[in-house]
C-alpha cells in the first residue's frame, strides 16, 4: 500500500510513530482515492508540522484520520489558503521565474511565505531575499530540496535584506549630510573670503 509507506515515511522524519490498525489504514487508503496520495501526504505532513511536540500514544496517523476528512475537504486548511492567497500566489510565480523554472513551491511551502508576509516582511523583500540565496545554490547537486530549504529560510532571509538596506540606507544618509556639512563650510568659507576681499576693496579704494 503505496499511502502506508509514504506517511510512515513522514512520520520518521518527524520523529513519532506511525501506529494505525489496519481499519485505519482501509480508511486512509479510501481518502487517498478521492484526494489522491500526494494531497493526504502533503496535508498529513502539514498536520505534523502543527502539532510538532505531541504525543501521539495511538499513532500519529490514527490520530489524523479523526480530523483527515475534514481537512481535506476544508478551505480553511492553511495550505489550501496560502495557495488562493493572491499575494502569495503572484510570490512564488516570481520566485519560480527568478529561477528560471527551477523552483515550483508546493502549497505546504506556501505556507512559509504567508507566514513571511505576515511577520511583516514584504514580497520585494521575500523575492530579493530568494535570489540572494537562490545565486549561491547548486541546482544540479540539491535541485529537488532547494524549494524546501528556502521556504524553511523566506522570513529570515528577507529579514536579512531589510537589514542590509537600512545599513546601506544609513551610508548613504551619512554621505549625503557629509556632502551637505562640506558643501556649507565651503559656502561659509567663500562667503567670508568675499567679505574679506569686499573689506580690502573698500580701504584701498581711492574712489570710496
Amino acid at each position: 500500500m503505496r499511502i502506508k509507506k509514504e506517511l510512515q515515511a513522514v512520520c520518521g522524519g518527524f520523529g513519532v510513530k506511525a501506529g494505525g490498525y489496519q481499519s485505519t489504514w482501509e480508511e486512509i487508503q479510501a481518502l487517498a482515492v478521492v484526494h489522491t496520495v500526494g494531497g493526504v501526504v502533503r496535508d498529513f505532513t502539514a498536520y505534523l508540522e502543527e502539532y510538532q511536540g505531541d504525543d501521539f500514544p495511538q499513532g500519529a496517523v490514527s490520530k489524523y484520520l479523526q480530523v483527515a476528512s475534514s481537512r481535506l475537504s476544508s478551505d480553511s486548511l492553511p495550505a489550501t489558503r496560502a495557495a488562493k492567497d493572491p499575494e502569495v500566489v503572484s510570490l512564488a510565480r516570481a520566485i519560480m521565474r527568478a529561477s528560471q523554472n527551477e523552483i515550483t513551491l508546493l502549497d505546504k511551502q506556501k505556507i512559509r511565505l504567508s507566514e513571511a508576509l505576515s511577520e511583516g516582511f514584504t514580497a520585494d523583500e521575500i523575492l530579493a531575499g530568494f535570489k540572494e540565496w537562490f545565486s549561491k545554490q547548486d541546482v544540479a547537486k540539491d535541485g529537488p530540496f532547494l524549494a524546501g530549504k528556502f521556504a524553511q529560510q523566506a522570513a529570515d532571509l528577507a529579514y536579512g535584506v531589510r537589514e542590509a538596506r537600512k545599513e546601506a540606507e544609513a551610508t548613504s544618509s551619512a554621505r549625503e549630510a557629509a556632502v551637505l556639512r562640506f558643501q556649507a563650510q565651503a559656502e561659509a568659507e567663500r562667503q567670508v573670503a568675499e567679505a574679506k576681499k569686499q573689506e580690502e576693496s573698500e580701504v584701498f579704494d581711492p574712489f570710496a
